[in-house]
């Protein structure tokens, strides 16, 4: 019984340590669309059925999850779009993703930990010059590094120009990178979960030896 006891506890230590820590993932949560005085607003861009103007409206929650070949929102000017990760923070950098066939729009990217925080400016994002008529997700990438901020759980993408046919920033995804479930235990958990390990390894020598 001690024994399954010793291999139990140390089957959760080693639990703890890899469900706290993942690779990438991308947002999961689309909080809010808003137009430039704060206010719900409808979104336009390609559901994946267009391949030229005019845009059309979209839900703001077709950019979650893995970019898809033509769907995206566009953001106006002074427009914001808020996203989350469900139970995550990224702590290395974001990747926004973005159409190919571009039109040099730009947008600013915000980040935050918890949700009263304040929105910190991670850096900004402009599209490239058209590639083609494909419609195809490009990516930039933005650290976090020097911005204060150690880890994001919600995304604010912010319009700051518009070219081009379309309403805006053509948005395609936003993944994190360095993820970590939330909440993750603090470095001084896990020495005393280590500690109370050894204390039950060295309670079951004892007892061997008795």
């Amino acid at each position: 019984m001690n024994i399954r006891k010793n291999t139990a506890a140390i089957v959760i230590l080693l639990s703890l340590f890899s469900s706290a820590h993942a690779v990438n993932a991308y947002v999961d949560q689309f909080i809010s669309f808003k137009d430039a005085l704060g206010n719900n607003a409808v979104a336009y861009g390609n559901n994946g059925t267009l391949t030229a103007p005019p845009p059309e409206v979209v839900n703001p929650n077709i950019i979650l999850g893995v970019p898809t070949v033509s769907q995206w929102v566009s953001i106006p000017t002074d427009y914001s779009a808020v996203y989350g990760f469900n139970g995550q923070k990224a702590t290395d950098g974001l990747d926004i993703y973005y159409v190919d066939a571009g039109a040099l729009s730009n947008v600013s990217i915000w980040g935050k930990l918890n949700i009263t925080d304040a929105w910190t400016k991670i850096g900004s994002v402009t599209e490239g010059a058209p590639l083609g008529t494909t419609y195809n997700p490009v990516s930039s990438f933005l650290s976090l590094a020097g911005t204060g901020l150690s880890g994001v759980s919600q995304v604010m993408i912010r319009g700051t120009d518009v070219a081009g046919w379309s309403p805006g920033f053509d948005l395609m995804g936003i993944q994190g990178r360095g993820m970590l479930a939330a909440p993750v235990p603090e470095p001084e958990t896990y020495a005393l979960m280590g500690l109370g390990l050894i204390a039950l390894l060295l309670n079951r020598r004892r007892q061997v030896d008795a």
